[in-house]
């Protein structure tokens, strides 16, 4: 398999290397992205903007991996279509526009209402947003499609620290008060972090998502986030985000939040969650890295665990009991434009990049439970992108987990586990 795996990607990197190359040069390509994105912005405060057949686009996203796990026992070799998703922009007014897009997952076996809002465009400083929103929490939250970053499935830190897609409903406010300053500040409805027997979420059918309602050791908070279907609305959070963009060429830095309780009235104990995150991307030419750590401190962990004890006394498998009072969290990627550092005139892209994550959803737990093997662990991850066009992604990887403790639960069947991966990616 690990030849067959090898053989493919080889064949696939000659084929990248044998298509048409178009004599471009990169600055001036530079220079029409910019003034693209320049007059983008300027339509979207412009009073006025766009004749009657330009008022509504369709745009979307979509990605289909292929999953080689590489361990004796480690589990099935996997293709998946993993999301295709359709987006809708409309111009209400020339001030009001609105944002949506649905996610049909797993080959449209499960389906995700992302996001619905309504922008109030009012002046680039200051600006107001309401409905369901895509919380302003690092990289890739808000920005997920999956031609914008280089490995195949999302990093980990992507999934069981920050839980990206991570969606609420709620308004705020945003814009830009000088140049290379941008803020997020929103308040929404709350992440759930347990749930009684017999937990309803709602009157749909929809499956992504649809479990949700409490938290887990081995995915922290996860698994609180829920749909927006009639769900239980005790508690609200406030989030919000500032990046800075003009500090220094090339570089950009970002500071997350999210501050809420979490158990909805349903133990005497709030279980007040605290985000912070931080991150920065940083580009010179043929060189690109990124960043970002983030902690999590859940207070009255041991009253969530002990509800979550008596729950399964009740209905077995209602949750799980192990939920850490502290989650942490860091990554560091870095990778290198192959055309641009050999000098190639071409429009084409190829990126070789390597990827460390530490991820810890328990990195500490409340007195009385007793820490999960295998739940925190390490990643060592590498592999090639191909761009043929900045909206089409053609990813190889290898990733290998490396798992902390040595009684590992059920699944885990050594220290470690290695994947092998492809994938192909589009925005339209």
């Amino acid at each position: 398999m690990k030849k067959t795996f090898l053989t493919g990607l080889l064949a696939w990197m000659v084929l990248i290397w044998s298509s048409p190359a178009f004599a471009v040069d990169f600055d001036a390509m530079q220079r029409q992205m910019d003034l693209m994105a320049d007059e983008i912005e300027s339509f979207k405060f412009k009073k006025g903007a766009g004749s009657e057949p330009d008022r509504v686009k369709v745009h979307g996203y979509g990605e289909m991996h292929y999953n080689n796990k590489l361990d004796e026992n480690g589990g099935n070799t996997e293709i998946d279509q993993h999301r295709f998703v359709i987006g809708v922009h409309a111009i209400l007014a020339d001030w009001i526009h609105l944002n949506a897009e649905i996610d049909f997952e797993h080959a449209a076996q499960e389906l995700e209402f992302e996001l619905a809002y309504l922008d109030f465009l009012i002046d680039e400083t200051f600006n107001a947003r309401a409905g369901v929103m895509i919380l302003p929490i690092g990289l890739l939250n808000e920005f997920h499609e999956p031609n914008l970053f280089w490995s195949v499935e999302r990093p980990d830190f992507q999934k069981n620290i920050i839980p990206t897609t991570w969606s609420g409903a709620g308004a705020g406010i945003f814009g830009t008060p000088v140049e290379g300053v941008n803020y997020r500040l929103y308040a929404v409805n709350s992440v759930q972090s347990i749930r009684p027997a017999g937990f309803s979420t709602g009157g749909g059918s929809g499956g992504s998502g649809g479990d949700g309602g409490r938290f887990r050791g081995s995915s922290g908070i996860r698994s609180g986030r829920q749909q927006i279907n009639e769900l239980t609305a005790e508690d609200f959070a406030a989030t919000g985000r500032l990046e800075l963009t003009k500090l220094f060429p090339g570089l950009q830095l970002g500071f997350s939040f999210y501050v809420g309780n979490t158990t909805h009235d349903l133990i005497p104990e709030g279980g007040l969650i605290t985000l912070l995150e931080a991150d920065m991307k940083f580009r010179k030419q043929w060189f690109e890295m990124n960043a970002s750590v983030a902690n999590i401190d859940v207070n009255d962990a041991a009253a969530i665990n002990a509800y979550c004890t008596a729950q399964n006394v009740i209905t077995a498998g209602t949750c799980t009991a192990d939920v850490g009072d502290n989650i942490f969290g860091w990554n560091v990627q870095a990778g290198v434009h192959v055309p641009q550092l050999l000098g190639l005139p071409t429009s084409h892209d190829v990126v070789t990049w390597f990827m460390f994550e530490r991820i810890r959803p328990q990195d500490s737990v409340p007195s009385g439970t007793t820490p999960t093997a295998g739940v925190n662990y390490n990643v060592f991850q590498g592999g090639i992108t191909y761009l043929p066009i900045p909206a089409v992604a053609i990813k190889a990887d290898f990733k290998h987990q490396r798992f902390d403790n040595a009684n590992f639960a059920v699944g885990k069947v050594g220290k470690s586990a290695s994947t092998a991966n492809l994938g192909i990616a589009y925005m339209y």
